[in-house]
C-alpha cells in the first residue's frame, strides 16, 4: 500500500534537518562545545572526523568537514564583510538584480 508523501511533514523534516545542523554542527565546529562536553563528542578536533560512522552519523552533508572548516572558519570569518569573503551576500545574490522574472512577483 501507498502512501502520499505529506507536504507538512517533508517541510518538518526539512527544518529539523536544517536546525539541527546549524545548532549543533556549525557550534560544534566553531568549538562551542569543547569545555562543556565531558565525553568530547561534540569537540571541534574530532567532530566528524576519522571514520565513515562519525561522518554519516555526525555530518550528513555533501561537503566534508574539513573543506567547510577551512572555507567557513578561515576564508569567511577573517574577511567578514570583505570582498574576499566567500559569503558576501551582496556579491553573491547580485545576479537576481538582473532577472526581471522575480519583479513580478
Amino acid at each position: 500500500m501507498w502512501l502520499v508523501p505529506n507536504p507538512i511533514t517533508v517541510m518538518a523534516l526539512s527544518l529539523w534537518t536544517f536546525s539541527r545542523w546549524t545548532t549543533i554542527a556549525h557550534h560544534t565546529c566553531h568549538g562551542g562545545y569543547n569545555n562543556a562536553d565531558k565525553d568530547r563528542f561534540f569537540n571541534s578536533k574530532g567532530f566528524a572526523l576519522g571514520s565513515l560512522q562519525k561522518r554519516v552519523g555526525q555530518w550528513f552533508d555533501w561537503m566534508l568537514p574539513e573543506a567547510w572548516n577551512v572555507e567557513h572558519n578561515n576564508l569567511h570569518h577573517y574577511r567578514l564583510g570583505e570582498l574576499d569573503d566567500p559569503d558576501l551576500v551582496e556579491r553573491n545574490l547580485a545576479v537576481i538584480d538582473s532577472y526581471d522574472y522575480f519583479l513580478n512577483f
